[in-house]
């Protein structure tokens, strides 16, 4: 297979949702010159793009749009409100079909936008377990992996979103019913500094490790007794696959969208509330104290995973 990479980012800027006219005028070009059977796009703002730039281009292609994030609760920054519903409801009905990541996604759109039901198709993310899998097996020389203590992991960017603030006082309110255990949280974000204060406020000083951004995270997640996402909004959470795609046990909240669809209660995993430290040190407490569950978990949710292999996604696309 042979894929060449065409930039067209020159030329392009961003101002309260407007984009240049240069950027469209590029991507209409490319389509007539290269005559595609399909685009494929993804995001709000290159959704909006590869819409109009098809349009002016005169192409007969079809366009299928992607959209990757709860729309109740996030949206992309440089749009307002007002300009991203305008948006959804005025360009993405000249799609031939769109993509969603989430069941829950589809009827945000189809609630909040009148975006017809037969546009839209849910595709999962997928994950590549072989690859996960063979990364996992690196050596990882964190000493709190040799010493017979439960390490709870997390993952993800230092955002609001991820609600590792939460996280961080449920694990404070484990420590203070006597449950021995480290956690860990991978990642960086602009949050790095008010959490790493909310660590030293809780003294959990010597407890809590944050280990940035790992280029290979998953001889990290491999180790760990158990993984929670303590998201108060998702897209579809990747960690979480991954996490489960290795046999740790997990424990996610039931935020929009993704870990529902994810995890079934009880069965492959743990859901809470997002935003109740108390529930989520419960859910932890429950498996730290249950080896059988844990394993129960593991198991069920390796299974699970398989659901999300990189093949079975793609041959999705392809139909």
């Amino acid at each position: 297979v042979e894929i060449r990479v065409v930039g067209t980012r020159k030329g392009i800027f961003r101002l309260r949702g407007l984009v240049s006219f240069g950027v469209i005028k590029k991507l209409s070009k490319l389509i007539k010159d290269e005559v595609p059977d399909v685009l494929v796009s993804f995001m709000l703002f290159t959704n909006a793009l590869t819409i109009i730039a098809k349009k002016i281009s005169g192409a007969t292609c079809k366009v299928i749009s992607s959209e990757r994030y709860g729309l109740k609760l996030s949206y992309e920054g440089w749009f307002t409100e007002s300009q991203r519903k305008a948006v959804i409801r005025f360009l993405y009905p000249a799609a031939n079909i769109i993509v969603v990541n989430a069941r829950e996604m589809g009827e945000h759109l189809k609630d909040m936008y009148q975006m017809p039901p037969e546009k839209l198709e849910v595709i999962y993310n997928p994950i590549d377990i072989e690859k996960i899998t063979r990364l996992s097996k690196e050596k990882s020389d964190h000493n709190w992996f040799y010493e017979n203590i439960p390490i709870i992991m997390a993952a993800g960017r230092l955002t609001r979103q991820k609600g590792f603030d939460y996280l961080l006082k449920a694990f404070c309110k484990l420590l203070s019913e006597k449950i021995s255990s480290r956690l860990m949280i991978l990642g960086k974000g602009e949050e790095e500094e008010n959490l790493k204060g909310l660590a030293e406020q809780l003294n959990l000083r010597d407890k809590v490790e944050f280990l940035g951004f790992q280029q290979n995270p998953y001889k990290y997640l491999s180790h760990s007794t158990l993984f929670v996402l303590s998201s108060l909004y998702e897209g579809f959470p990747n960690v979480l696959l991954e996490a489960m795609a290795l046999g740790i046990p997990s424990v996610a909240t039931r935020c929009p969208t993704g870990p529902d669809e994810i995890i079934t209660e009880g069965v492959d995993g743990i859901l809470v509330p997002p935003a109740n430290e108390k529930a989520i040190a419960d859910a932890i407490k429950k498996l730290l104290l249950d080896e059988n569950l844990r394993k129960r978990l593991s198991e069920a949710g390796k299974s699970r995973i398989q659901d999300f292999a990189v093949e079975k996604i793609v041959k999705q696309y392809e139909d």
